[in-house]
């Protein structure tokens, strides 16, 4: 099977080095330069009752508004903030909204970096935009998530 082709131009032998991370019992996982840092987040009881998980609100952080995407309301089961996690991370990406926001991606705990091979990505299940492919890594499936579709 031929791997899906890259929309960077890349070859199927480049290697590139992706951070995972949890939503509940699943690992995804996002290119490592898009990201700017992780934050520990102490109370996101504002952030996980916001009516829209897309645009959860807003954190300030070194002086950086970061909009918040609540990824366990997006692609979890939990919708409901009972079945949250205690203290979730916030994965603050380098890229800005119109605003001049940075976006943020809640999640339940981050993983380690891994460099993967793009050829042996499998493309998405199903037609998503937001999903680049799947990997396997240290033996366990990771959805490869596409940060510029999820920010667009």
């Amino acid at each position: 099977m031929e791997p899906a082709p890259n929309h960077d131009g890349a070859t199927a032998d480049e290697q590139v080095t992706v951070l995972t991370f949890d939503l509940e019992d699943r690992r995804y996982c996002v290119s490592a330069e898009s990201v700017a840092s992780v934050l520990g987040i102490a109370d996101d009881s504002a952030l996980a009752d916001a009516d829209d998980p897309w645009n959860a609100g807003a954190i300030t952080a070194a002086g950086e508004r970061i909009r918040v995407v609540d990824l366990p309301r997006v692609f979890g089961a939990s919708f409901h903030t009972t079945a949250r996690i205690d203290a979730p991370k916030l994965l603050a990406f380098d890229t800005t909204d119109d605003d001049g926001r940075y976006y943020g991606w809640l999640i339940d705990d981050v993983g380690t970096t891994s460099d993967i091979r793009l050829g042996a990505v499998e493309p998405p299940q199903v037609n998503t935009t937001y999903v680049k492919g799947r990997i396997e890594i240290a033996d366990r499936e990771v959805v490869w998530l596409d940060e510029r579709t999820m920010h667009g």
